[in-house]
């Protein structure tokens, strides 16, 4: 039996038709990719307790839970991180590696915390930052992590002096290049503000990343000086999206608020800042939550039920959004003596509502 033989010019036309066709096809699958479920809980993977991280892994796990956020102490000081805490963060890695699980690793520097006048911020500190990101970086390297994050809420006032909004932005960019320059390969997510000015003590977060980079209120640039064409450095943005007295689908105001329920208006604000050449546009399409939860003691406390419900609610709409990550703030409970307290777990152990939602979602 005799089969004809296309020409090589035919067989190529094909292809390039077969290619065409599939393209459409790979681009939605790009698109709808699962956003992966994200939790932290530091207290329990930073614990000299075998059981108390067995805890946080057992139920990560059951979860599926995809990223992990842990964040480094940094006193304003230390020009190297403690090599007890890679330690702790190479120990937990290994631990996240056994559930297909990868780490977010962040820093928490409070260095405005308590000061009557707001800290200048100094090149000293700026050089000292830049040391400790370098070690942490350093330690870490030869491990697979989701990525790097520089800065935990500069637009909190312990976090950051509220009136050097533009300095901010040099000290995240000196964190960027540290850990870029020790682990090229990772990816580093920048900004982490907190949702909103719920406080005298923060500023909404629309309304910082103006101030920091320079753009007036239709977010344009304010002006040619060379200081207000300064890029913040990132291949992602994390944000913060708590809001504990209002549904995940009701908007806030102000829209520069970037709160759960402002998130499609967070992610306008987000290509605006691209659009600008402020971020990159990679950045602007690679936009993760890094906290969210809901209260559970307090004055800011939101009860069970409503909060499962609102999570699934928070959860879809973060999905529509194609947000990347959504990370849960605190799996269990702490003591009473802490004043935050967030998790789906109480301090005895039992799960609440969120956590049977929680482990639902998909």
């Amino acid at each position: 039996m005799h089969l004809a033989v296309p020409s090589p010019r035919l067989a190529g036309l094909v292809l390039v038709v077969l290619l065409a066709l599939a393209l459409p096809l790979t681009r939605a699958a790009t698109s709808d990719a699962a956003m992966l479920k994200g939790l932290q809980d530091t207290r329990l993977l930073m614990s000299d307790d075998v059981e108390q991280r067995e805890l946080f892994w057992r139920h990560a796990k059951r979860a599926k839970v995809r990223r992990v956020r842990m964040l480094v102490s940094w006193d304003s000081v230390a020009r190297q991180v403690d090599p007890s805490v890679i330690d702790k963060i190479r120990r937990a890695a290994d631990d996240a590696d056994e559930i297909d699980a990868r780490l977010f690793v962040g820093i928490y520097a409070a260095v405005n915390r308590k000061r009557a006048t707001p800290r200048r911020i100094t090149l000293t500190l700026m050089d000292r930052y830049s040391d400790f990101t370098a070690s942490i970086a350093r330690g870490l390297a030869d491990i697979p992590l989701a990525g790097y994050l520089t800065w935990n809420e500069p637009n909190f006032k312990s976090m950051w002096p509220q009136n050097q909004p533009r300095t901010w932005v040099r000290m995240s960019n000196v964190g960027y290049r540290s850990y870029k320059r020790e682990d090229p390969g990772t990816p580093v997510l920048v900004g982490e503000p907190a949702p909103n000015a719920r406080t005298s003590n923060a500023v909404n977060p629309g309304a910082f990343f103006r101030a920091a980079l320079c753009l007036t209120p239709q977010w344009r640039s304010q002006n040619g000086s060379r200081s207000c064409r300064t890029k913040l450095l990132g291949d992602g943005i994390a944000i913060h999206t708590h809001d504990f007295f209002q549904s995940p689908v009701q908007k806030r105001l102000p829209r520069d608020a970037w709160t759960m329920g402002n998130l499609d208006t967070t992610m306008q604000q987000i290509r605006a800042l691209a659009r600008a050449g402020r971020i990159s546009g990679k950045a602007a399409r690679n936009v993760h939550i890094t906290e969210f939860s809901y209260r559970t003691h307090g004055s800011a406390r939101t009860p069970d039920a409503r909060a499962a419900v609102w999570l699934r609610q928070a959860w879809a709409f973060a999905k529509s959004q194609r947000v990347r990550s959504m990370t849960w703030y605190q799996l269990q409970d702490p003591g009473p003596e802490e004043e935050w307290r967030s998790g789906m777990l109480t301090a005895g152990g039992r799960g609440l509502r969120t956590w049977r939602t929680f482990r639902s979602l998909r």
